[in-house]
């Protein structure tokens, strides 16, 4: 099998491409990204021990042409390249616009043009979902981004079920909840998890805003790559099917806050400061479609997964 990834320097497609190395059926990987997020460095990313099965190239995905994808003879596109953050939207909503969902519209248009119209998963997110009419919320239920990123990532996703439908082009579609660990952005607009992460091992407060009774579903990286390598081996049993993947266990912003300081050791004092707009809290998933089908279930709890993080992030300051 032959797979191109694009996002590769990103937090899912660093450890998709790692999932894949070690997937005997997986002759060439193909890592498509063209580093403009400003982490990692291209240098850094292509300097890092890579096996031979792996190639990575500069380029932005929206820019690749029929004949280049015919060239690298694919059997799969695993689409993780695009911009992820709601606050980040809402100030650069155009951009978000044209890289989630006009650069995807771009990628299908093309993809139809292919000689092999290689199997295409897409990495989308929960945060369509917005405000659940009913909980735990499952495929069915309606979808309601509340911010510009979750519309875009949305939209892209309808261009892609509608090529699939329309086109008879095999896709399938992930939702992935709040996902975590080695390799995310470490600049700009970070999350939660990576913010509280970075103070504690400065020994610096750790801000909390509202109440820190909210929730999130964290989801380790790892698991939600190994998610995605399935539905490669299940192939006709996800096409055409949208999926969510969420651990279905939800943690307070005050008990992960209380967890990092734990296992940095950290000294950080946590502050409580006033919410802006109200508290959002997590929604709960309901993971029974992941099961049947993937056979798929998260294998790293919370504790685990934030203790690879932070040892990575160790390394990185050189702590």
């Amino acid at each position: 099998m032959r797979v191109l990834v694009t996002g590769a320097a990103g937090l899912y497609g660093m450890h998709m491409i790692e999932e894949l190395e070690s997937q005997p059926g997986v002759a060439k990987i193909y890592g498509l990204d063209d580093f403009s997020r400003g982490y990692p460095l291209e240098e850094d990313f292509a300097s890092r021990p890579w096996g031979p099965k792996v190639q990575i190239i500069n380029q932005r995905f929206q820019e690749i042409t029929v004949k280049e994808l015919n060239s690298l003879d694919l059997d799969a596109i695993i689409h993780l390249a695009g911009y992820n953050s709601g606050k980040e939207s809402l100030n650069t909503p155009e951009e978000y616009f044209l890289n989630n969902e006009y650069g995807t519209f771009q990628l299908m248009q093309t993809l139809l043009r292919t000689r092999n119209r290689p199997f295409f998963i897409y990495a989308s997110t929960i945060e369509v979902y917005g405000e659940p009419v009913y909980t735990p919320v499952d495929e069915k239920h309606p979808v309601n981004p509340g911010n510009i990123y979750a519309v875009t990532k949305l939209a892209g996703e309808k261009h892609v079920m509608a090529v699939g439908k329309l086109c008879n082009y095999p896709v399938t579609a992930l939702r992935f909840t709040n996902t975590f660990g080695e390799n995310q952005n470490i600049f700009g607009y970070t999350p939660v998890v990576s913010a509280f992460i970075d103070r504690a091992l400065r020994n610096e407060p750790l801000i909390i805003y509202g109440t820190g009774k909210q929730t999130r579903d964290f989801l380790y990286v790892k698991d939600a790559a190994r998610a995605i390598s399935l539905c490669l081996t299940r192939r006709k049993a996800v096409d055409g099917l949208i999926i969510s993947i969420s651990t279905g266990k939800l943690t307070s912003i005050s008990e992960l806050a209380e967890i990092v300081k734990q296992l940095t050791g950290s000294s950080s004092e946590i502050i409580q400061l006033p919410c802006e707009k109200g508290e959002q809290s997590g929604i709960p998933v309901d993971t029974k479609l992941a099961r049947q089908v993937l056979e798929w279930f998260p294998t790293y709890d919370i504790n685990e997964g934030l203790l690879r993080t932070i040892c990575w992030y160790k390394s990185l300051y050189s702590i």
